[in-house]
């Protein structure tokens, strides 16, 4: 993953270990996959409360099948997360920023974990035959999940794709 992204206004915050299971779990979907996983947050952030934080996550390899490869991709990653119910409440959506001749899928997943605190959280995918990525990022939960711009989101996501895209061989 690059040390920045859109447009270099969101710096690398985490470059965590990514999951190898993930591209294991996948390896019927995507030929030699790896894995990757990097989080972002707003370069100019003064404070650990100021702005959303961006995280990447994704397998790049050979993708045998772009649509099941990123279906199968997003159940495992609903499913790694230990002690929550989570529904999708909007969407999926798939959305062709202005701009974009690639759409992306989008939704937005409200989750509740052990204690019953629910939360949401917005997340783009997309496939293509050397990648599968999903984007979330962190929300304000004071606000309704109505009120979040899954159009904007969309288009964020779609110039992330652009910039963590793995290079095709010539």
């Amino acid at each position: 993953m690059p040390k920045s992204v859109l447009e270099g206004t969101f710096t690398e915050s985490d470059h965590s270990e990514p999951d190898q299971n993930i591209a294991s779990m996948l390896s019927g979907q995507i030929e030699n996959g790896i894995s990757a996983f990097a989080a972002y947050q707003p370069a100019d952030r003064k404070s650990e409360t100021a702005g959303p934080v961006t995280a990447v996550t994704g397998v790049y390899g050979t993708v045998l099948s772009p649509v099941t490869a990123r279906e199968r991709f997003l159940k495992i990653l609903d499913s790694r997360i230990p002690d929550r119910r989570s529904a999708v409440i909007v969407g999926p959506r798939t959305i062709t920023p202005q701009g974009s001749t690639e759409p992306v899928s989008c939704r937005i997943l409200r989750h509740v974990d052990e204690y019953g605190t629910a939360s949401w959280t917005p997340d783009c995918s997309w496939a293509d035959g050397s990648a599968v990525a999903d984007v979330t990022q962190t929300v304000d939960l004071s606000k309704p999940p109505a009120q979040f711009d899954l159009e904007a989101f969309a288009a964020k996501t779609a110039t992330i794709r652009n910039e963590v895209r793995a290079p095709v061989a010539p």
